[in-house]
């Protein structure tokens, strides 16, 4: 007894120290891979949101430098602008044009207008308009930009909102954060400056825009200006003095020349246990970049929760390791009689004789091997028929199987970016268009009409152009007298998917898919589709023919199988063409290149007589 229980001793430790090794390795890997999986998805994520904000900020300052363009626009305010001293009607309309840009303008807090040939400044601001003689315009309105060599238009960064000189309407209404947008105005086209336009405005848009890149609750956002001065952040009120901190500052100052002169600069740094991800606006007029911090335990939130899940299963499988252990150890042994018993019954042809064994010596584990086995050469048996039966069908559903839509991530990014871009209906209409799609490869049916078949590809294609825009251009053209022929379901779409997946993303110039059908006699139709990608290799192009010669010749699908992944699509096509086809009248499918570049696919259809 006591050499039993040493056994098992030596079991358990054995198993334990199998088992324990690998969980812990296992444990330490996930997460470090899954922290680092993590660090790569959210930076990504944030890298993407993050550039559209960046967008929807410079369209916030070009609109803003478009509504200033007003004064140009109306062909009389630059001769009222040396009027308005006196001249009543043409204060009224500097006025009326003034009042157009705020209107058109969302968050203007104030409008300021200095006439350097009438020598007077007017402020625009609740809760009525101010106009009185000054010499000079307002000292802060230009901040030094009056230079030859100054812009025309500038964005100044965050500052405390101030009354241009005038007196104030009321001693409490409290100053307030805002920018400013400058605009000299020129005789055009002349360089004489005849005054100059101050836009200030109130931070509502920005906030709106950073508000929905962050969780106030476990993240920060700022916004700062080329000196790292900080125009908005978002989980308190900016005073014009703040600036990022001064370690932070330095790695953003590193990681942007990093990049050189380059617009649009993005990327990512780590200190402080927080990952910053930062986009540089790129905007003529405003010198921004847009920081998100996301300290360590968010980030890797999801990747410490897991692990302290796989610790828990961890230790939940090491005690059933021991209770297994103590099992099997107790049930190793059997009776040798009842063994012999149940073999001579099965050698008497009794094949499914119940095998049922309670001992614990290595003979119970022999007679349940011993089962295992005569349980798999039923099984074995009884499968063979079932699979002679169900062959045909489950390899047409392993082909079918093999078809997916690749371009499902990008149509859903495209979708994502109308939805940030609030272009509902567009979104609703791309929506639309894949749930037909899906619907569609995911109907019980064999065979569809050509008629159904054109409309996939139609959406199919409707959903690539809105990925490619005008870079793609589509030409469908199908006889009406085709379009009710028969063919397999799915055949047109991994045909046209071979350009994206091939020539797309290197298409030098405009892409072009063309695809048309026609009938070339009473019994037969043609289907062609051409495109303008890359021509195929002749030594990859002769490989494809050979296997498409034999596909045509068999009787039966092609046996011969290829390790090679990019003609799959071909592939599938051309079995599920032959299992599909009428006896006696089997479909071919031909490819070869166009000149100068390029490649045509052409799928010939028994029509019926």
């Amino acid at each position: 007894m006591s050499k039993y229980y040493s056994i098992r001793t030596k079991l358990i430790a054995f198993m334990l120290i199998a088992t324990t090794l690998p969980l812990l390795a296992s444990i330490s890997m996930t997460f470090i891979q899954t922290k680092t999986a993590l660090r790569e998805q959210a930076v990504e994520e944030n890298k993407r949101l993050i550039y559209q904000a960046s967008t929807n900020l410079n369209n916030y300052v070009d609109n803003v430098a478009r509504a200033s363009l007003a004064v140009y626009n109306d062909p009389n305010f630059l001769r009222n602008l040396a009027k308005i001293p006196g001249d009543y009607r043409a204060v009224a309309e500097v006025y009326t044009t003034l009042q157009t840009i705020r209107a058109a303008v969302p968050d203007v807090f104030q409008l300021y207008l200095h006439s350097f040939a009438a020598n007077q400044s007017t402020l625009i601001t609740n809760p009525f308009p101010k106009r009185e003689e000054r010499k000079q315009a307002y000292s802060g309105s230009l901040h030094g930009k009056t230079g030859g060599d100054s812009p025309d238009i500038w964005v100044e960064s965050a500052h405390m909102s101030h009354t241009y000189g005038f007196k104030a309407a009321s001693p409490d209404d409290p100053a307030r954060t805002v920018i400013t947008l400058h605009r000299v105005i020129k005789d055009i086209p002349s360089t004489e400056r005849l005054g100059v336009l101050a836009i200030d405005l109130n931070m509502n848009t920005i906030a709106a825009i950073c508000g929905r890149l962050y969780d106030p609750a476990k993240e920060q956002i700022y916004v700062v200006d080329g000196q790292n001065q900080i125009i908005y952040q978002g989980r308190s009120e900016v005073n014009h003095t703040d600036a990022l901190r001064e370690e932070t500052a330095s790695e953003l100052n590193i990681a942007r020349s990093s990049e050189g002169t380059a617009q649009n600069v993005a990327g990512h740094f780590e200190q402080d246990r927080s990952m910053y991800v930062y986009q540089q606006l790129g905007s003529t007029y405003a010198d921004w970049t847009i920081v998100k911090q996301i300290p360590n335990e968010t980030l890797y939130a999801r990747a410490t929760t897991l692990t302290w899940n796989n610790a828990m299963i961890a230790i939940a499988a090491l005690v059933l390791v021991i209770v297994a252990t103590l099992f099997i150890s107790i049930r190793i042994t059997g009776p040798l009689k009842q063994l012999m018993r149940y073999m001579n019954q099965i050698q008497a042809g009794r094949l499914h004789v119940d095998i049922h064994l309670s001992s614990r010596d290595e003979f119970g584990v022999l007679a349940r091997h011993f089962r295992d086995m005569m349980d798999t050469v039923n099984n074995l048996i009884l499968r063979e028929y079932r699979l002679e039966i169900a062959n045909k069908t489950n390899q047409l559903k392993a082909l079918q199987a093999q078809i997916h839509p690749h371009f499902l991530y990008n149509t859903l990014q495209s979708i994502g970016t109308l939805a940030l871009q609030q272009q509902g209906q567009r979104a609703y209409t791309l929506l639309s268009s894949l749930s037909k799609m899906l619907r569609y490869s995911m109907r019980d049916q064999t065979c569809v009409t050509l008629r159904e078949e054109a409309e996939h590809a139609r959406l199919y294609l409707e959903l690539q152009q809105e990925r490619f825009g005008d870079r793609l251009e589509v030409d469908l053209d199908f006889a009406e007298d085709t379009l009710s022929v028969e063919m397999p379901r799915m055949t047109l779409q991994p045909l046209i998917e071979n350009y994206f997946k091939h020539g797309a993303d290197i298409q030098p110039g405009k892409g072009h898919i063309s695809l048309s059908s026609r009938r070339i006699d009473d019994c037969w139709i043609e289907i062609e589709l051409n495109n303008n990608g890359p021509s195929i290799p002749e030594d990859k192009l002769l490989d494809i023919r050979g296997w498409l010669h034999q596909n045509h010749t068999s009787t039966g699908l092609a046996t011969q199988e290829s390790d090679e992944s990019e003609s799959i699509g071909l592939r599938n096509v051309m079995r599920r063409l032959q299992l599909n086809s009428h006896p006696g009248h089997s479909a071919r499918l031909e490819i070869s290149n166009r000149e100068p570049h390029g490649v045509k696919i052409t799928v010939k259809l028994y029509a019926g007589e």
